[in-house]
Formats: C-alpha cells, structure tokens, sequence
C-alpha cells in the first residue's frame, strides 16, 4: 500500500515546522498545507472534546500499527504507520490552534487519558498480536471506528478548518480500510 518511493513523508515543505512531503514510503495522504482561518467564537465543549479525542485516536492507531510493523514483516502496517503520524501532525494543529495543549496525548507506553481509547487499545493489541491475520483484523476495526468516530465529530462542528482536517482524516482512513481489506482478501 502506498504510492512509492519518493512520494512519502519527511522534513521539509510544510511551512517549516514539523512533518512534510520528502523522501520515504508513500501512504497516499497529504497534510493540508494551508488550513481555513479559525472561527472567532470559541470552541463548543463537542469541538474541543473530539479534537482531545482524535488526537488520541490517531496516536493508538500509530502505536499499534508501528508494534506491528515491528512484528510482522508486512509492508502495509510501516506505510500506515507513517500516514498515522501524519493524522496526529494534522490534530496536533487543531490542539494548538485552539490552545488545546493543557491535555496531552496518551500513548501506547503511558497510558491513553480516554478509557474508551485504553480499552480499545488493549483488546486490539491483544488481538494483532496473537497472529497476522488477527492484526489485519484489527487494523479493519481501528479504520472502520476511526470512520465512525470521524463522522460523528463532522456532525458536531462547521468550522471549515476542523471539517477539512477530520475530512482529510477520514479519507486517509478509508483508504487504510481499503488496504486491509485487501490483505484479508476481502
């Protein structure tokens, strides 16, 4: 899965802060380079809590799909992995452009402050570590929750910055659904 060598992630032109297009493994999935400005109002308690969330999300699914890549010699879960560091650079700007910051992300190793977040981690973890076929398994499920998840927050906001990064989320998620689906020959 992926578009190749030469089209994935690195330092480099992304305004010059963090991630960017450069050499790598590609996933298919750009970082909005210039994101709307952000609305004048502040965010509802919906807004800021799904940003929370997401941000979360994403970094469970970087956590597993990299403990899986390190596992399983299957090219799909390392390319995931990398466009999963991509989602979490894309909430991460969502988290600062609202002043999000006083909360940060759990991880794999920490602990993640969401229990819907830790459980899922937990029984999906349990589940892709027991075989290949399982982790396939689970990274479907991640995807398809991801999906969910993301149309539910789409629901709760209409600010045009945040709809276009869950938005870009959320096809990068399709997409990964797609490669796992493909790998369980569905």
């Amino acid at each position: 899965y992926g578009a190749g060598p030469g089209t994935g992630y690195g330092p480099g032109q992304s305004g010059g802060q963090g991630p960017g297009l450069g050499p790598g493994a590609g996933t298919g999935v750009n970082t909005p380079a210039l994101l709307p400005a952000p609305g004048t109002n502040p965010l509802t308690a919906a807004e800021s809590g799904d940003i929370l969330f997401m941000q979360e999300e994403e970094q469970m699914a970087y956590d597993l799909y990299t403990g899986w890549a390190g596992r399983y010699s299957v090219p799909v879960f390392s390319n995931i992995a990398a466009s999963e560091a991509m989602h979490i650079a894309e909430v991460r700007l969502l988290v600062e452009r609202y002043g999000l910051q006083d909360r940060p992300a759990g991880n794999a190793s920490a602990g993640y402050s969401s229990p819907v977040i830790q459980s899922l981690y937990s029984a999906l973890a349990d589940q892709g570590d027991a075989s290949l076929n399982g982790a396939f398994e689970a990274g479907l499920a991640i995807e398809e929750q991801d999906i969910a998840d993301l149309d539910r927050a789409l629901k709760n906001t209409t600010r045009p910055d945040i709809i276009q990064v869950y938005s870009s989320l959320r096809q990068g998620s399709v997409n990964h659904r797609s490669a796992f689906l493909r790998q369980l020959g569905r």
